[in-house]
């Protein structure tokens, strides 16, 4: 049953009870459908009707309508005025609760993060792919092997070798960590409303039980505050050796990750002397539960703001700087395979190009959640009724941004590298001239510069 239907049912029951409940504490009690009096004889009170309470409540003295006055209404419907008051009351108690996020929604936007992470997964070594990871991504231990051979020499190529190939799978690493946190915070966000709608339907389960009790009831522990336990064990089987390892490029992954001892639950009771009490106690109850989501919020936003600090202060494992070898635009000297250097050119790194591409589309698709994190103002769950919905879009930019940027640098390195391969009939002026030409295009670099938009956006204090 869907959770607003549920909700939705017990609430009708917890009205039912408490018009019983106050009735019952004014002397008033069913016999035989009405409501009778042992101090009033001769009088009774229709029940509420069906399929609107508000058409019952008539007052009846030895048969005939008669005055009576209850402190929500008087007349000869007064207890429909009564009936009137606990539908309003009650409904309103839970009606914020009825439209919070759905978990089922996060789903798909989780699946292409974890999908988007896999493209570009390596191993912590960040040299070899797990038996896990993206077999595509051998490529780069192609790239390594083959620039690094004797037959490889010159300055272009020890320009490349030094300040891309090398530093390329620790940037990498480091990349697939930041997207693995945007999952992480997703998946922990997640979780909040699978707790908290379970402690919604339970505080209204034990409403009711109150209401149903004349106003006894056991104490109820919330379980939203043990929403991040385990996270590491709910996502997917295959992907935990890697994934637990990708938290040693980034601490708040490791952080979010490595929750595994559950937190003290708050306790909320119902106990009440009169229906308005356990309401009392309800609105209490649900507080606690938007306060305790708001602490668990709190720590969402902590912990991507100190991961972006994390990005920006290092951004050296992060982000590759445009890369000096598109500044080369001279081959004499250079000692190569040109063979080799035209297949890694024009086939191995396209491939890792295009890896780094279904990567940055997966995380780009995955950010269009937002509605998906709507909650009520009146919750006071958050200042705004989409949470820390703008703090981890921000990560998520910055993990698009950077993978986007760093595929451009593979793609423009490899026309580069083709260009300086290209012997086919040109002279060595005419290479050069091609590669001088290629380097003016790419003088404003890719276009994105994810670092600055993170530093900019943690200095704007949202």
């Amino acid at each position: 049953m869907a959770f607003e239907d549920q909700l939705d049912q017990t609430v009708e029951r917890i009205i039912d009870e408490a018009i019983d409940f106050y009735m019952y504490c004014l002397g008033w009690t069913r016999h035989g459908g009405n409501y009778m009096n042992e101090l009033m004889h001769g009088w009774e009170i229709t029940p509420p009707g069906n399929p609107s309470r508000r058409s019952g409540g008539l007052c009846l003295c030895n048969g005939q309508p008669e005055h009576y006055a209850f402190e929500y209404g008087e007349g000869t419907n007064a207890a429909s005025f009564v009936y009137a008051h606990f539908e309003d009351t009650i409904r309103d108690v839970f009606e914020c609760w009825r439209s919070i996020p759905d978990p089922k929604d996060f789903e798909p936007h989780l699946d292409n993060l974890l999908n988007g992470a896999w493209f570009i997964s390596l191993t912590t070594q960040g040299d070899k792919i797990s038996e896990i990871g993206n077999i595509e991504m051998e490529k780069i231990k192609t790239l390594q092997s083959r620039i690094g051979n004797d037959d490889m020499g010159g300055t272009m190529i020890l320009t490349f070798e030094q300040n891309f190939v090398t530093p390329l799978p620790a940037v990498i690493h480091g990349q697939y960590a930041v997207v693995v946190l945007v999952a992480t915070t997703l998946l922990a966000e997640q979780r909040i409303w699978v707790k908290a709608r379970e402690d919604v339907l339970s505080i209204a389960d034990k409403t009711h039980a109150a209401m149903k009790e004349r106003g006894t009831a056991n104490v109820f522990d919330l379980g939203t505050i043990t929403a991040f336990i385990d996270l590491l064990g709910m996502l997917p089987t295959g992907a935990k050796p890697i994934l637990n390892k990708a938290g040693e490029a980034l601490g708040p992954l490791a952080t979010l990750l490595g929750i595994k001892d559950s937190p003290s639950k708050p306790p909320v009771e119902f106990a009440g002397d009169w229906p308005k009490d356990v309401i009392d106690k309800t609105n209490a109850a649900l507080r606690k539960l938007a306060e305790t989501i708001k602490g668990r919020e709190r720590v969402i936003d902590r912990q991507i703001k100190e991961a972006m600090r994390t990005v920006v202060s290092r951004s050296g494992s992060f982000d590759l700087p445009k890369p000096e070898v598109l500044s080369e635009t001279q081959i004499d000297g250079m000692a190569v395979n040109l063979e080799t250097l035209k297949f890694l050119a024009t086939n191995t790194m396209p491939v890792i190009e295009s890896q780094l591409n279904k990567a940055a589309d997966l995380v780009n698709a995955s950010r269009y959640v937002g509605g998906h994190w709507y909650r009520r103002a009146e919750l006071n769950t958050w200042d705004t009724e989409y949470g820390p919905y703008d703090t981890w879009s921000a990560l998520a930019d910055l993990a698009e941004g950077l993978i986007t940027d760093l595929a451009w640098e593979v793609k423009e390195s490899a026309t580069h590298l083709s260009l300086a391969a290209d012997d086919l009939g040109r002279t060595e002026a005419a290479i050069e001239a091609s590669m001088a030409k290629h380097a003016e295009q790419l003088g404003g670099g890719s276009g994105h510069t994810p670092i600055k938009d993170a530093n900019d956006w943690l200095e704007s204090g949202q």
